[in-house]
């Protein structure tokens, strides 16, 4: 019987952080680690394609966005109110076309699979490849998350006031916005100006790791009657791309369950996403979250349910289709005042923030990543594939 190695993973991640680097998409490190990644695909016997896509890079998108928001408000103490306004919703109107608008760059999806014939199940293990630019501060990320739309639309309602003569002494009211917004701007700009990248040992190639090991286990004996796909996402950290191509592209049957690896190198808590994001919500799908924590039970371990408030994981896009899908996460199990005001606020039980402090920053390398961690994730997810 084949057996799942924490050691080889462990040699993935050494392989992914030191060797080929920090992995921002659209690098060439980027583009070194799907290769690698699709050459040990291809030494496990299985079939390997890949899907390219283009995407406009988050951080210079943010920077454009302040600079851009920032003129228009800005203009808006000089100009009269109609023209006021229309300056506003084209510098509106003009941020949502970013995406369009500017150059792109390429990454791709490295798609394995393990064919059989007339498969009664089909189960696709999913994992992220790439890595992010390092944050300036995490307390800044929450306060732009939390107050970034809401002020967009109150200057919006108050250039409407104005308009229809409702607000008197404009330069004062002015002003006041601008005592936020403008520093808002500042933050959005000064934030994404950082060239640290960081080498992303947990985030994430331990999750491409364990799923690189187990596509080594599955493609030396694979369940019977079961399909197993394994899928390294690229551009995650640019707003979840490759899996929102996956999607578009159709490119996994509708009757696939999906089960995403994201951080799990690190940590002693099991943990299931229960859902994501705060005004927007996106839940993960109940079945397969059943049958993930019989799986984390069968391994010895108490899972815990966990609602991600202010990031995205790669199952969403996939919800969002249709399909049955999950992310699967280790992390350090601690709950602090942030936590309890978001979930006391925004009514959610089990809203929590991230209890590992090195993710997006220059000290996630793999000394912090736990092999007993990475064996506990590679039970878990083999039994998820044999059992579900």
């Amino acid at each position: 019987m084949v057996e799942f190695e924490s050691r080889l993973a462990f040699e993935y991640v050494d392989k992914l952080v030191y060797e080929i680097g920090p992995r921002l998409a659209g690098t060439s490190a980027d583009a070194m680690a799907a290769d690698y990644i699709r050459e040990q695909f291809k030494s496990f016997g299985l079939k390997v394609k890949s899907h390219e896509f283009k995407f406009v890079n988050r951080s210079t998108r943010s920077k454009v966005t302040s600079f851009l928001l920032g003129i228009a408000f800005a203009a808006s103490l000089l100009l009269a109110p109609m023209l006021s306004l229309l300056v506003w919703l084209a510098a509106i109107v003009l941020w949502r076309s970013l995406k369009r608008l500017m150059p792109k760059y390429q990454s791709q999806n490295v798609i394995a699979t393990k064919k059989v014939e007339a498969p009664k199940k089909i189960i696709a293990v999913t994992a992220h490849y790439d890595s992010a630019q390092c944050w300036v501060s995490y307390k800044l990320l929450v306060f732009l998350k939390l107050t970034f739309l809401p002020l967009i639309a109150l200057i919006l309602a108050v250039l409407v006031l104005r308009v229809l003569g409702l607000v008197p002494v404009w330069p004062i009211v002015w002003v006041l916005l601008a005592a936020v917004f403008i520093p808002i701007c500042v933050v959005m700009f000064v934030s994404t100006s950082g060239r640290l990248v960081s080498p992303g040992a947990e985030d994430n190639a331990s999750g491409t790791a364990v799923m690189l090991e187990l596509a080594r286990v599955i493609g030396e004996e694979s369940p019977e009657d079961t399909e197993v796909s394994f899928i390294a996402f690229g551009a995650e950290e640019q707003g979840l791309v490759g899996a929102s191509k996956l999607a578009k592209d159709k490119l996994l049957a509708s009757e696939t369950l999906v089960l995403n690896l994201d951080m799990v190198g690190a940590g002693s808590q099991a943990y299931i996403i229960e859902g994501n994001g705060i005004l927007r919500r996106r839940r993960t799908s109940s079945r397969i979250n059943k049958a993930l924590k019989a799986s984390i039970q069968r391994v010895g371990l108490s899972p815990k349910f966990w609602w991600v408030a202010f990031a995205g994981h790669d199952h969403i896009p996939l919800v969002k289709a249709g399909l049955q899908a999950t992310t699967f996460s280790f992390d350090i199990p601690s709950v602090d005042e942030l936590d309890c005001r978001i979930a006391k606020l925004f009514k959610i039980p089990n809203a929590r923030t991230r209890g590992y402090t090195h993710i997006h920053a220059i000290e996630d390398t793999p000394e912090h990543i736990k092999l007993e961690t990475i064996e506990k994730a590679g039970a878990i997810a083999l039994d998820f594939i044999k059992t579900t």
